[in-house]
């Protein structure tokens, strides 16, 4: 897989009327969600992740026995996006094992399963895929053509439209840095997807690597062409530590998501990013 660069953007954001999305394709579980926002997690995830401009697709994920263990809670929610925050709990008798205290509650991280050699096919190929070590799934190919990609587990197979990355209607970076203290900031891109969605996580320096913030930002909701983030929330944010390095990178994914109608535990995603930049201490 190529090293795909920052998606380079023009400067100044444009007020008025958001474009209308345009028709697309799309899958089950994606447009049953409606306006809200989905902040679940399945047990199991798969995503194939299209950069049409560099021809290629990537397909990664893994299986486990239960959704992933998130040591943040929710503490406040406006529009599409959510502030979540962590606090150290304390269990009495403590936790065994791996297990750690989540809400005064022991919790056990999740199993990672080996579902044997999945199938997956797309407009300009097929392959099929086999776990490595770790129980992770990835393989890559090329990509020119739209179209739906199809991923077969057993006897079930879940199909998703290919989708294309949102294109930012000015810097993201300056309507971020530009903003006054308290004052929302306001994403918008030119080119929505009807029945798409789109989704972001923002974290500081101490997330970016491996650490747990204490105020992160995540934002899910249906691709209306402009995403609005609380003043409030990014105030939080950019008081976090910004004292590191890499870090600062953030991805917007506009995404499709297809479930066995009896059974969401396991979503087959795609997805395109769209990459921007944002350091509060360097605004």
């Amino acid at each position: 897989m190529s090293l795909i660069p920052l998606l380079a953007v023009l400067s100044g954001c444009k007020d008025g009327p958001l474009p209308t999305p345009v028709p697309g394709g799309s899958a089950n579980y994606s447009v049953s969600l409606g306006e809200e926002p989905d902040f679940s997690t399945p047990h199991s995830l798969m995503l194939a992740k299209w950069w049409f401009d560099y021809e290629e697709v990537a397909l990664s994920g893994s299986f486990a026995d239960a959704p992933p263990l998130v040591l943040q809670t929710e503490t406040q929610r406006e529009g599409s996006c959510r502030l979540v925050g962590y606090a150290p709990s304390f269990c009495e008798p403590g936790c065994s094992g791996s297990d750690v205290c989540v809400e005064e509650s022991c919790e056990s991280y999740p199993t990672r399963l080996d579902v044997g050699t999945l199938g997956w096919a797309w407009p300009d190929g097929e392959l099929d895929v086999a776990p490595d070590d770790l129980l992770s799934y990835y393989a890559g190919g090329s990509a020119s053509s739209y179209g739906e990609s199809a991923l077969t587990v057993g006897e079930l197979e879940l199909k998703v439209p290919a989708v294309v990355a949102a294109l930012p209607d000015g810097d993201w970076n300056k309507v971020l840095s530009k903003r006054a203290r308290d004052e929302d900031a306001s994403l918008r891109w030119s080119n929505p997807v009807a029945d798409a969605r789109v989704r972001l996580h923002m974290t500081d320096c101490v997330g970016s690597h491996g650490g747990i913030a204490t105020a992160e930002i995540e934002c899910e909701g249906p691709d209306t062409g402009e995403l609005v983030i609380a003043g409030g929330f990014l105030n939080l944010l950019a008081d976090g530590d910004w004292t590191h390095g890499e870090c600062g990178g953030f991805e917007l994914l506009r995404y499709h998501a297809a479930a066995d109608p009896q059974d969401d535990g396991l979503r087959f995603e795609s997805g395109a990013v769209t990459q921007f930049f944002w350091r509060p201490d360097q605004s």
